[in-house]
């Protein structure tokens, strides 16, 4: 496993491109240090002033479900207790399980998916639909799911 830490400019590349990928409002110093860890080929966790983290993939970057500070920072979606056990196995979320959801905007968003109860993100998925369209459907699929607890980053957050 590679691990480095990023130099001051690195760093603020690497801060800025993240929150113009993602459309987020970092609170950040500019003296925030970065580091990274890649526990295995093409999957790079990146740490933002060991306050949020992120995972990098080639195709991805999305929040870290085992960092509530960096989940905060994006509109979530609540789901009913039937729907966990299959977000849990991977499956994209549905419109029937979701029993509430924050304003979004457009579509292709990345939304945090938490369990009705105690609100713990238990996955992150890419809106399919804006919230407005949310509103209006009662059926299909809403989010796509990226990164959900138990799958291939989570366990491999464990290496780190």
């Amino acid at each position: 496993m590679k691990r480095w830490v990023l130099s001051h400019r690195d760093s603020q590349e690497t801060i800025d491109r993240i929150r113009e990928k993602l459309s987020v409002s970092l609170d950040l110093p500019r003296s925030a240090q970065v580091s990274a860890a890649e526990p295995s080929e093409g999957v790079i966790f990146v740490s933002l002033d060991k306050r949020y983290t992120f995972i990098e993939t080639q195709e991805e970057t999305v929040p870290f479900l085992g960092s509530q500070e960096t989940l905060g920072l994006f509109p979530s979606a609540r789901v009913d207790e039937g729907a966990i056990k299959f977000v849990l196995n991977g499956a994209d979320v549905m419109r029937p399980g979701i029993r509430t959801f924050d304003e979004w905007g457009e579509a292709g968003r990345l939304v945090v998916v938490r369990e009705e109860k105690k609100g713990r993100g238990i996955s992150v998925g890419r809106s399919l639909l804006s919230s407005s369209e949310m509103e209006r459907v009662q059926k299909g699929p809403s989010l796509k799911n990226l990164h959900y607890v138990g799958d291939r980053f989570w366990n491999l957050y464990k290496l780190v």
